[in-house]
């Protein structure tokens, strides 16, 4: 290995095998700056190509098991169910590997998707959850979140401390995933405990905004044949840019694996997380011009004493692998995990004319008023949903020759039980305050646009209204699938798969006092079976590049969204319950070459997903129809790795075009996708200016992004571009150094943007650098 690249290299696998590979430490040197920053590397392949015993050399151990020794931002799947590498699988994957993400400066699963291309943000309130809500390619996928091949319910917001890279499987993949995953899927990988890799690995951060950030990741081989893992954090920072916003988290996660044979070995884990912090929707909308209000970028627009997020998790999984004979292996994942995720925000609200005698804004008329006197009601979204799951995964994986055909057989199912308790708030009408004083909460709240003064000056306890009781939801999926990689030739080769799913979905909501009156209680139930398949074709010109043009096809049943209310959020309802599932289709080609040595991976494809029997509505008080047609199609090109040891790169762009192809309204046709920008692109570039001093960064690009619930409105936020900055320093073998900037030049920017047709923007944040010390033992 050059001295320039010492500080890279590769991990051990966490499998016991006869081939154990010496350790004798690792190190990372990245750095990521304002024109680039860095994606890991990880292995390319473990095929006959490649040794599999890795040898580990340089200062830092903790690096992704998946990790290629010379270019840390190049990575394989962690999915077993993907039997060849991301340069052979006719499918587009973006792996991320946790040296990317510590390059890029992220700290939470929001702050990746917001620098991956093809992958943007949406808003979260009432009707759906506030929390991790995703599209890719055009399409929503906030329930498509997998960890460690498990889908992930209950959309919360997700920390990365005990993630070991996260992967982007875009296009629909059913056959992989079930249902949903329209336009594609994310999945967590976790640490996992190593053989023959001793290490603890502490950092400390400090920053602006208030920053403060601690974790250390140990794993200890116990004995020849058990080995534990154990990560901790705590975090607690302001939101730079935004007054008031800010968030303290914590959590823990350890992991055991017991070798048990050479062949068969178990994995344990449990993960402990929490979060508290006040939320934020950030500014309202100027309707005149269709775009954010052009306000001081920290007024804050909630309520000091009574906004609130709270989001936690305690998740355990058990994980057996089992390799009886040399061309089969098993694996069976088992979890039971809680989650849950509360809060009260505030929707900026915008008034423009004279308030009422009550407070009220008119909904239609009332007397215009000059514009320092135009007005904001933070009106409160709410949510308090427990959620309980029970999941596995099951499949076998073998390789048989027929003459001079091989097969690569991938069989298995899985099965998930899932409940959702949601609350209402129970908001009181009296406080106490720090005297002993009695006072009464305010019914409403109106601030002044240009000053708000959001402090009550006292805290309002909220808690769940337990009196009315919850509304219950219960999902159950069972699904059974077989995919057959059939390689004819070392250059040809077919992949073939279908899945059956079989989606069960019960509701119960109590009597209540809803925002539109009484509501009776009401009880519904859907049940979908729906079957998916899959067909590629791949043609490998020579052993380092791939060609491949693939079909698939997906389903969207009614009430797939679980923490949906109601149709416009795509749950479960009395107005689509009898609609058969959505059907998706998609076609991708493309092309994949790895280029010195093996070491940059360039990927190029151009796809088309189309949803046919869509759902849609005419508007308020109209029926849904399940007539409609929905087309997503573009190109992307993606790059990941190194080039002559001291240069890492890692980015892609992005071109979407997101249409309405038929409607029952003629007027929607040719209309975009709303939360869909046409536009994004992502260039993170480090280089080893010494064998100890790295530097580099990242600039990320999006451009304008419109609003709506399925069809872009014409209100916008306009695009942009954002560059961050990072350098590392080696202070000694055991000690280093990074400096994060994050948004270099504090460009005020929107990452999301409200459905309605008086929306609200999420303003990102603004400029904030940090520094972070990593100590390795």
């Amino acid at each position: 290995m050059s001295d320039s690249n010492i500080f890279r290299g590769s991990r051990p696998s966490t499998r016991r095998s006869a081939g154990r590979p010496s350790v004798s430490g690792q190190g990372t040197a990245l750095l990521a700056g304002a024109f680039g920053a860095a994606f890991i590397a990880v292995p390319a392949h473990a095929d006959e190509q490649r040794n599999p015993d890795i040898v580990v050399t340089g200062q830092r151990p903790d690096v992704n098991v998946n990790a290629e020794p010379e270019a840390p931002y190049k990575a394989e799947s962690s999915d077993g169910k993907f039997t060849d590498s991301v340069l052979d699988t006719p499918k587009s994957q973006t792996v991320i590997t946790k040296e990317v993400i510590e390059d890029i400066g992220a700290t939470s699963f929001r702050e990746i998707v917001r620098s991956t291309p093809g992958v943007t943000l949406g808003t979260g309130e009432g009707g759906n959850a506030f929390g991790d809500r995703i599209f890719i390619r055009g399409f929503e996928a906030r329930n498509d979140v997998y960890i460690d091949g498990l889908r992930d319910p209950g959309v919360t917001s997700r920390e990365i401390f005990a993630v070991e890279q996260i992967e982007v499987i875009k296009g629909p993949s059913a056959v992989f995933g079930g249902r949903g995953t329209t336009g594609g899927l994310v999945s967590l990988q976790s640490k996992r405990a190593q053989f023959g890799n001793d290490f603890v690995v502490a950092e400390g951060g400090v920053g602006t905004e208030n920053y403060y950030r601690g974790t250390i990741d140990a794993n200890y081989e116990l004995s020849d044949a058990a080995a534990i893992r154990v990560n901790g954090l705590y975090h607690d920072a302001d939101t730079p840019g935004r007054d008031y916003v800010g968030a303290r988290r914590y959590g823990g996660a350890i992991a055991g694996t017991l070798a048990i044979t050479d062949t068969l070995s178990i994995n344990a884990d449990y993960y402990l997380y929490r979060l508290d912090g006040v939320p934020d929707y950030g500014h309202p909308f100027d309707l005149t011009t269709q775009q954010p209000y052009l306000v001081d970028r920290d007024n804050f627009y909630g309520v000091v004493g009574r906004d609130f997020i709270s989001n936690g998790a305690d998740i355990g999984t058990v994980e057996i692998e089992w390799s009886p004979i040399a061309d089969l292996s098993f694996h069976s994942i088992t979890r039971y995990g809680e989650t849950w995720n509360r809060y009260a925000v505030s929707e900026p609200k915008l008034c423009t004319v004279q308030r009422d005698a009550n407070g009220d804004c008119p909904r239609s008329g009332g007397v215009p008023v000059p514009e320092s006197e135009f007005t904001v009601s933070p009106a409160m979204k709410s949510s308090w949903r427990n959620n309980s799951y029970w999941a596995n995964s099951t499949y076998a994986t073998a390789t048989a020759r027929t003459g001079g055909i091989t097969h690569e057989i991938v069989l298995g199912g899985d099965f998930s039980d899932e409940r959702i308790d949601a609350y209402r708030l129970d908001v009181p009408s009296a406080v106490e305050d720090a005297q002993g004083n009695v006072i009464a909460v305010p019914g409403g709240f109106v601030y002044d646009l240009f000053d708000p003064d959001p402090v009550l000056g006292y805290d309002i306890p909220i808690g769940p209204d337990t009196q009315t009781g919850p509304t219950v939801t219960k999902a159950r999926n069972f699904g059974a699938y077989l995919v057959d990689t059939i390689k004819f030739t070392d250059a040809f080769r077919v992949v073939l798969g279908g899945r059956l799913d079989t989606f069960d979905v019960d509701y119960y909501s109590p009597p209540s006092d809803g925002f539109f009156g009484p509501q009776p209680a009401q009880s519904l139930s859907y049940s979908a079976d729906f079957f998916n398949w899959q067909a590629s074709a791949v043609y490998k010109p020579s052993a380092s590049s791939t060609l491949y043009v693939s079909y698939a096809t997906s389903s969207n049943p009614s009430g797939e969204q679980l923490d949906g209310a109601g149709a416009s959020y795509d749950g479960i309802s009395t107005d689509t319950i009898d609609f058969q599932p959505e059907q998706n289709t998609s076609w991708e080609a493309g092309a994949k070459a790895e280029l010195f040595g093996g070491n940059l991976l360039l990927t190029a494809a151009a796809f088309r997903i189309e949803k046919e029997n869509a759902r849609e509505s005419g508007g308020r008080g109209q029926p849904y129809t399940n007539v409609g047609t929905l087309r997503s199609q573009g190109v992307e090109l993606t790059f990941a790795g190194s080039i002559a040891d001291t240069l890492q790169l890692f980015g892609g762009y992005t071109y979407t075009d997101a249409t309405i192809t038929e409607s029952a309204n003629p007027d929607n046709v040719g209309r975009r996708f709303a939360n869909i920008p046409q536009h994004t692109a992502q260039l993170l570039a480090t280089v080893m200016v010494t064998s100890r001093f790295e530097i580099g960064g990242q600039v990320y690009y999006q451009d304008e992004m419109y609003g709506g619930s399925q069809l872009a409105g014409t209100a916008m936020v306009p695009g942009y571009a954002r560059f961050d900055a990072v350098a590392r320093y080696r202070i000694s073998d055991n000690l280093e150094a990074r400096v994060n900037v994050l948004n270099l030049t504090d460009k005020r920017y929107y990452d999301a943007i409200y459905r309605s047709g008086s929306p609200f923007s999420y303003i990102a944040p603004g400029r904030s650098a940090f520094v972070t010390l990593t100590a390795n033992f």
